[in-house]
């Protein structure tokens, strides 16, 4: 069985940025919700949607013009680009913050998925979309990302998950990665880990060792 990895999809806020994003301030600054934001702005009247949009559209802004990179993105995106990999970003962002991002860090994908596009993770769809974009099974892609979500999508879509523990309740998370990572440089390696069939019939965490 062909285990190579055709594609790299990554989270965009706490997973290539440092985490920017308030989502305490977004549900206060709305008003009378709770839990994740576009769930609750579904549910909602239009009047009440198109100014809670506003909202959280005015902080996505402030968080790409804020935004650094986490250390070894570029490092890790040219491994890739080496190692003829295609390279996707899923979020649930909105498009303009994320053109806005890749222009201000100089980063290309061959695929992007927004809140635009359709369902939003933790449905299967944005991995299921970017794979199809970049003409790659999701078996053969890995989903990169700091939260359940994106685990979550990954997972339904069929691809492997790799948890990068840079959010403060990542080890609540770990369940739903086949690895973990505490920095991007770990990342090649998980690669080449699975490339190997060295780890394919179990979960792996990497953050374990030495923690």
């Amino acid at each position: 069985m062909n285990k190579k990895i055709h594609a790299v999809i990554f989270d965009l806020d706490g997973t290539l940025t440092e985490p920017v994003l308030d989502f305490d301030l977004i549900r206060s600054e709305i008003g009378q919700i709770s839990g994740p934001i576009l769930e609750a702005m579904d549910k909602m009247a239009a009047s009440q949607r198109q100014r809670a949009e506003e909202i959280l559209r005015k902080h996505e802004r402030l968080a790409v013009e804020q935004s650094r990179l986490n250390p070894g993105v570029h490092e890790v995106m040219d491994w890739l680009r080496q190692h003829d990999k295609r390279i996707g970003l899923f979020t649930r962002n909105q498009r303009e913050s994320v053109e806005t991002f890749c222009r201000m860090h100089h980063l290309v994908f061959d695929g992007i998925v927004t809140r635009e596009d359709g369902p939003y993770k933790p449905d299967p769809f944005p991995v299921a979309c970017a794979c199809q974009q970049m003409r790659v099974r999701a078996e053969a892609a890995v989903v990169v990302g700091d939260y359940v979500f994106d685990l979550m999508s990954g997972r339904r879509a069929g691809a492997r998950t790799v948890l990068l523990g840079t959010h403060k309740s990542y080890q609540k998370f770990t369940d739903h990665a086949d690895f973990v990572i505490l920095n991007l440089a770990e990342l090649p390696g998980v690669i080449e880990n699975l490339e190997n069939s060295q780890f394919c019939q179990s979960r792996v965490r990497i953050a374990d060792k030495g923690s």
